[in-house]
């Protein structure tokens, strides 16, 4: 069993009243999930910001890069990064979401 889910097995023993360590646990969902949404909007402004320098969408640019067509450039390896991190964010904020659903 990992740490967080022993920690999280304590608070289940230790608890007398479940609804207030529902919200409890709500709280603590809710701060990770702002946390990474805050991070997604950096993310998502760098690159507005190369789409506009470059003058072509996120979606084009991978296109181009996976084919190869845009070179080995320091800013390209940069942009792709930034777009899997969003795309890694945004996958994890839909869990967050559905779970919560």
């Amino acid at each position: 069993m990992s740490a967080i889910a022993e920690k999280i097995h304590l608070i289940e023993q230790l608890s007398t009243n479940s609804a207030a360590t529902g919200q409890l646990l709500d709280k603590v969902i809710d701060f990770l999930v702002e946390k990474d949404r805050k991070k997604l909007a950096e993310f998502r402004e760098k690159l507005a910001a190369l789409e506009q320098q470059y003058a072509m969408s996120t979606a084009e640019f991978q296109q181009r890069f996976d084919a190869g067509e845009l070179g080995d450039a320091s800013q390209w390896f940069d942009w792709d990064g930034f777009a899997a991190l969003a795309a890694s964010l945004e996958a994890k904020l839909a869990v967050a979401e559905a779970g919560r659903g």
